[in-house]
């Protein structure tokens, strides 16, 4: 199995979303995306990067919000995906990340 298997088993199993509220309040008013929300775009077409931080490890999703290239970073706890930003994504990242993504109707 190789790595890109295993990171896409560990978000098939994704079996609820979780986030600190204080987090979500400011990830809204700072990107105007809410956390509740997000959790449309691991129903389409996704790219995923492991993006570990310190101990913890990471994952930054790249995928579509409304039809916006929109990247979310998150975490698991156990079998919860834990949101810990989300933003619409930056140019650079939009020409070296979303080549091979195809937009949903």
């Amino acid at each position: 199995m190789t790595e890109d298997d295993a990171v896409q088993g560990l978000f098939a199993r994704i079996i609820a979303f979780e986030w600190d509220e204080d987090k979500r309040e400011r990830n809204l008013r700072d990107h105007d995306v809410d956390f509740d929300d997000v959790r449309q775009i691991f129903d389409g077409p996704t790219f995923i990067r492991r993006s570990d931080r310190g101990q913890e490890a990471r994952y930054m999703v790249f995928g579509f919000l409304n039809g916006d290239e929109t990247v979310v970073v998150c975490t698991f706890r156990e079998q919860s995906c834990r949101l810990i930003s989300a933003r619409r994504a930056r140019r650079d990242e939009s020409k070296k990340y979303y080549g091979g993504l195809t937009r949903r109707p």
